[in-house]
């Protein structure tokens, strides 16, 4: 048996070792990111975008499957490809070939086109991968890409959707190191220290009482010796504090970055371990070698974890194990916010709805709620591995909520998940500034043609409104003798005008040239005010070039009548405009041809 627990401390010791080797790498290399990050946002954005892009290539996925008929119609995939917000759409069959796309001088071409499209080889393995790749030229003209990719649900095609990002790309404020390395999960004993890489003054470090001073103050000589220019890192062991700590310390750029492990605790550990076995290799000499295969899966559990938690921890804002069965629930890390909200919370489901009641906005409540209700989580999840939620956060903006299956059953559904949160209000920021933008008129700054197009499709039928067809009277003539500089300001005018009357009651859209449209929610007495208000402003409208404005005018109500459909107001709405252009042609003797 003495013979047994020699082998079985060298065996821990070895594990540990190699565990520690690996983690430290894996430590290192989070840190080192960080410190990247802080030089090349840009990157870091794109990593941001990647989950967004995935997706989408699963929304794009889903349509596809919802109507088959669209696979080969490359007409009905470039709008598809609009609606989801993506450059490109490409279908692969099986074998990894563009049958189908938004693209045909693309067909043909397959995971052995080139070193780009060779990237998602992986995909023909395993139907359960969805991969994005980093901005990368494309195999066909070199346009900068990023590719996202998955399988159907069926596993009878890839779709693969492409996004040119540049235009997204901005300088995106990086977390302070200490703040970063603070927050990292770490195991006891283990630590992660970030100093600078001349004075040795330690700018970041997990146990925090450290921070401030110099690795020399805490018994580590950042001399030539131990990191020498040309030495990239160092291994070794060092007296820390009065303790025999086992060190790793590499160089970064300006920075030296280390992660040291106190011997003792990992000693405390190992002797645990050993007492145990000692009872059992008392019963069953047999149980031995079941008992290190045991440590074995525990320590690489335990470091394939600790990596996935550690490349995690710096996308997430807060991040929680729940354990659906159990209903219990293991906090890894969390911002201040998420981390008052939960205290004291007895279970996963009490922590869910104390984060919804003190975090989520009001108007956001009932959606919330039921987005995080873990009763009937396991059903939208079952044969999933993610889904997700947007929600307005009191004093933060957006975030996103998602639920990661990580355990599930023989039929799929979800035991343990990753409860996940994540600032998105940036993200949302720069989205509606994009929407707004591809909404918006140039010249004039109302709402164009698409705007026009998409609100209507989502006009309630039972709502009330007035529908005002609108043009600008005289824009050639002004073109023609004044030049387009006067023609722009008039049609600017004008638009001020009917922003100005209209806008608080609804929207004004630009149709195209000096056509205007507006729809506005009034009702018939407070019509006649707006008209009237309309009038005395475009009146009193003067501009540098242009001295004056007129626009004709025909207003229909929605409740005038019974009308048949939405294009039967528009013409009546049109008819009544050309009467009153014609009156205000007839009143100012032009003869209609020149205009």
């Amino acid at each position: 048996m003495l013979v047994a627990m020699v082998i079985q401390a060298v065996i821990l010791s070895f594990i540990n070792n190699r565990s520690f080797d690996r983690t430290s790498q894996v430590l290192l290399d989070q840190v080192s990111n960080v410190i990247e990050k802080n030089k090349a946002s840009e990157e870091d954005l794109i990593d941001s975008l990647k989950e967004d892009y995935m997706v989408r290539a699963k929304a794009v996925a889903y349509i596809v499957d919802a109507k088959p008929e669209v696979a080969n119609n490359v007409d009905e995939l470039r709008k598809i490809a609009a609606l989801i917000s993506v450059d490109e759409v490409h279908l692969f069959n099986t074998d990894g070939v563009i049958y189908a796309g938004t693209n045909p001088e693309y067909f043909g071409y397959s995971f052995d086109s080139g070193e780009q499209m060779a990237y998602f080889k992986p995909m023909l393995d395993d139907k359960n991968l969805t991969m994005c790749q980093d901005v990368t030229p494309n195999t066909s003209n070199g346009k900068k890409m990023m590719y996202a990719i998955t399988w159907n649900d069926d596993g009878t095609k890839m779709i693969q959707v492409g996004i040119e990002p540049r235009r997204l790309l901005n300088e995106v404020k990086q977390n302070e190191i200490s703040t970063v390395v603070a927050n990292m999960p770490m195991y006891d004993g283990l630590s992660v220290v970030v100093a600078d890489g001349e004075s040795g003054e330690i700018y970041g470090c997990s146990y925090e009482p450290v921070v401030g001073l110099t690795l020399d103050e805490i018994g580590i000589s950042v001399t030539d010796d131990m990191l020498p220019d040309d030495e990239d890192s160092f291994t070794g062991i060092r007296r820390i504090n009065g303790f025999r700590n086992r060190c790793v310390f590499r160089r970064s750029g300006e920075y030296v970055i280390g992660v040291i492990y106190r011997m003792d605790v990992n000693s405390r550990s190992n002797m645990a371990i050993m007492v145990i076995m000692a009872l059992y290799l008392c019963f069953a000499a047999g149980l031995v070698v079941s008992m290190v295969m045991k440590v074995i899966h525990a320590n690489r559990e335990r470091n394939e974890q600790l990596s996935i938690l550690t490349s995690m921890s710096g996308m997430y804002y807060s991040m929680h194990m729940l354990d659906l069965q159990h209903d219990t629930f293991a906090l890894y890390t969390a911002g201040d916010l998420i981390l008052r909200a939960g205290e004291r919370a007895a279970g996963a489901k009490e922590l869910m709805r104390k984060i919804v009641h003190k975090v989520v906005v009001d108007e956001h409540q009932a959606s919330a709620q039921k987005f995080m209700d873990l009763d009937s989580l396991g059903d939208r999840l079952i044969k999933k591995k993610i889904v997700s939620g947007e929600f307005m956060v009191k004093d933060l903006g957006w975030f996103r909520l998602s639920f990661i299956s990580i355990d599930v059953d023989e039929d799929g559904r979800p035991l343990k998940v990753i409860f996940t949160t994540r600032n998105i209000d940036e993200d949302k920021k720069r989205e509606q500034k994009l929407i707004r933008r591809s909404y918006t008129d140039e010249l004039t700054k109302c709402y164009n043609r698409s705007a026009y197009i998409d609100d209507v499709r989502e006009l309630p039928g039972d709502s009330v409104y007035v529908y005002v067809s609108m043009d600008v009277n005289g824009l050639k003539p002004v073109n023609d003798t004044l030049g387009h500089a006067a023609g722009d300001e008039l049609l600017q005018g004008a638009a001020e005008c009917m922003e100005q009357c209209f806008g608080n009651y609804g929207k004004v859209y630009r149709m195209g040239g000096d056509e205007f449209a507006a729809i506005i929610f009034v009702n018939t007495r407070r019509l006649k005010r707006v008209q009237q208000e309309f009038d005395d402003v475009v009146r009193g409208w003067s501009g540098q070039l242009v001295k004056s404005v007129s626009i004709s005018c025909g207003y229909v109500s929605s409740d005038e009548k019974d009308w048949e459909s939405f294009d039967e107001i528009v013409k009546a709405a049109d008819e009544r405009m050309y009467e009153n252009k014609a009156a205000y042609y007839r009143q100012e003797g032009v003869d209609r041809r020149y205009h």
